[in-house]
């Protein structure tokens, strides 16, 4: 009789899994920006030297969670974008009041991941994440 082993788990399926967590702890939009009705998330992204990764778009509602932290798309790489500090740039009252309406905002962040087999090298991972956010305020009446 064969005893099952135990395989490793991946870099991406431990990845995964720690984001599929964090989401599921996070509040929902209706909670955390009321003020919400919609919430587009379009992300472009971009290697240095190789294949571009295919771009990607998310629209979310009042029921979604609040999260917005999103995977590297390089599979071997344990890196992500945290897009929060855009998302509350954008979506808390008092600053968006301040920027006379202004509802999208646009920008750019590095990879700050390592790629499982660039590590020894030190290299860390080459892509680049352009994203602009758009926001659907719900009617104010």
């Amino acid at each position: 009789m064969k005893l099952a082993t135990r395989k490793a788990v991946g870099i991406s399926a431990q990845r995964r899994l720690q984001l599929q967590s964090a989401r599921a702890g996070a509040p929902v939009l209706r909670d955390r920006f009321p003020q919400v009705s919609a919430l587009r998330i379009e992300l472009r992204f971009e290697e240095r030297g190789g294949i571009t990764p295919s771009p990607q778009q998310h629209t979310l509602y009042p029921a979604a969670r609040a999260f917005f932290r999103f995977a590297c798309p390089c599979a071997e790489c344990d890196g992500d974008f945290d897009l929060s500090p855009a998302i509350a740039a954008v979506l808390e009252p008092a600053k968006a009041t301040a920027r006379g309406g202004d509802r999208a905002v646009s920008g750019h962040l590095a990879c700050e991941g390592w790629r499982a087999r660039e590590r020894a090298s030190g290299r860390p991972c080459t892509i680049e994440l352009h994203y602009r956010l758009s926001v659907g305020a719900a009617n104010q009446d």
